[in-house]
């Protein structure tokens, strides 16, 4: 027909769904991450679904059920087209409209494709990343196994180096028992000579009284010569051989007694030494663990909260562990007696110490097992315990005076103990 130019074919679904698979294999057939594993590379079809297909599809069959219809209805109409001009119009703006229509339709079946590619890139990149994760909580699994592998054995060998230390000190211990009683044996040894040698110088007492007789017989028979040359041979036995004898075995005998004595005053020495052991002192945040015990603490009896005005940053360098008993043990039995409104106050006294005053409560009558071992071990450590009485500007207060190195720190977050 003049005027009317032939409608081109449109191209069949056939040729639609090919392009489409086309792009899909191109991408599911791109070349896999290298850092990726063999065995957790994604699959080809990961993430396909009927929403790939069918958008395509569909559009591609809109599209050719269109143009076939506009064509049957081209191929009705043609014979009326030569007595009809408009019908000619009427027809290009069906051409037009069914154009658009097609370049609409392949645009949806792009996009949709397009969408497809990219979720199951998305997919793919997704389970690369979570076989890399996998693979790097496996890798730090086995550091954390590792190193705690590591700390079990530090730990071990630790102890084994104490044991081996009590070991050596137990051994240590030993051999100077040893020494002491070896030094002992040599003195028991010498103490034995000394008292042989005493033993000889009285074996001759028996003489000493056969020759006074002999003496007193002369004497008595007139035979004074006689009596005067015996006299004179048992003052050179007594004074000139036997005493000087006694007298340097019983010098001998006490240079032992002082040799032992010395010896023994020395390995006590030593022992004492060896088995004193210096307390082990830690620095105490006055502060944070006094807001700790009343946090902790529910009072039994009385009014709450407690009122508290605590100076920030004191310390105490002290024994921790029983000092924080004796003072949670003070603390709660004042607060358990109280019947009043409290106010627990905190702040550094003079020269080395450190006062707590819990103002409107004071310590109950008999001997608590906690409160005694408390007070005690305050006292032994330098601080004193006091209660003080209700007056008439003041209510009953106990006061908490602790001794040690109480200072204020710079930054109230470093050095926490």
């Amino acid at each position: 027909m003049p005027g009317i130019r032939p409608i081109a074919a449109a191209p069949p679904v056939s040729c639609l769904c090919l392009r489409i698979r086309h792009d899909s294999c191109q991408e599911e057939t791109m070349p896999p991450s290298p850092d990726s594993d063999p065995d957790q590379r994604p699959s080809a079809g990961v993430g396909l679904n009927e929403a790939d297909v069918v958008m395509p599809l569909a559009a591609a069959i809109c599209i050719t059920i269109g143009w076939a219809v506009v064509m049957d209805y081209e191929s009705v109409i043609q014979p009326l087209a030569a007595s009809l001009p408009a019908m000619e119009s009427r027809i290009r703006l069906m051409r037009l409209v069914m154009g658009l229509l097609t370049v609409g339709g392949l645009g949806l079946a792009f996009l949709a494709a397009r969408d497809g590619r990219r979720r199951r890139q998305a997919e793919a990149q997704l389970h690369i990343a979570h076989a890399a994760l996998a693979r790097r909580m496996a890798r730090r699994t086995d550091q954390l196994r590792t190193r705690t592998r590591a700390l079990r054995e530090a730990r071990l060998r630790e102890r084994l180096a104490e044991t081996e230390a009590e070991a050596a000190y137990a051994a240590g211990q030993v051999e100077a028992a040893g020494a002491y009683l070896h030094g002992v044996g040599n003195a028991i040894s010498a103490m034995d000579l000394e008292l042989l040698r005493l033993s000889r110088a009285l074996a001759a007492a028996p003489r000493l009284e056969a020759a006074f007789a002999a003496v007193a017989q002369g004497l008595r028979s007139g035979k004074a010569d006689q009596a005067a040359t015996d006299l004179e041979s048992l003052r050179q036995t007594l004074l000139e051989r036997a005493m000087p004898r006694l007298a340097a075995g019983i010098a001998a005998v006490a240079e032992l007694k002082e040799r032992m004595a010395a010896d023994l005053e020395r390995h006590r020495g030593e022992f004492e030494r060896r088995d004193k052991r210096e307390p082990y002192l830690q620095d105490v945040r006055l502060d944070e663990e006094l807001a700790a015990i009343l946090d902790r603490m529910p009072r039994a009896a009385g009014s709450d909260p407690v009122a508290r005005e605590i100076v920030p940053g004191l310390r105490l360098r002290t024994r921790k562990q029983p000092f924080l008993a004796a003072l949670a043990a003070l603390v709660r039995q004042a607060l358990d007696a109280a019947v009043g409104a409290v106010t627990v106050r905190l702040y550094p006294g003079s020269g080395d110490r450190a006062v707590l005053v819990v103002e409107g409560a004071t310590l109950p009558g008999g001997d608590v097992g906690p409160v005694a071992a408390g007070i005690n071990f305050l006292n032994e450590n330098g601080g004193s315990v006091r209660q003080e009485p209700a007056s008439a500007n003041q209510p009953p207060r106990l006061v908490i005076e602790m001794a040690g190195q109480p200072t204020k720190a710079a930054d109230p977050t470093s050095g926490l103990s």
